[in-house]
């Protein structure tokens, strides 16, 4: 399948400097890189709001049924943080 994109011509820069670099072999090699990233990126995103999610539900179910202790925001976060990175793995 071949697509036909435009590139701003700062991007087209960038690109270009990329394969000059000689880390890509082809802006073409380049752009199939920069959309793997990216469709990667989208999964992580996608990941992370549905633990957050669920993280919520459990919250919320635990307020309803007046089980709440007190929790440190940070910690909380931290933990989802280590999860996210035990998932990329």
């Amino acid at each position: 399948m071949s697509t036909n994109i435009s590139l701003t011509p700062e991007l087209e820069e960038y690109a270009k400097d990329q394969v000059a670099s000689g880390l890509y072999g082809s802006v073409s090699e380049f752009m199939r890189e920069a959309v793997r990233m990216h469709r990667m990126v989208n999964l992580e995103h996608r990941l992370y709001i549905r633990e957050l999610h669920n993280e919520l539900t459990q919250a919320a179910s635990e307020i309803d049924n007046n089980e709440t202790e007190p929790h440190n925001m940070r910690e909380i976060m931290d933990e989802v943080h280590s999860e996210q990175a035990k998932q990329r793995k």
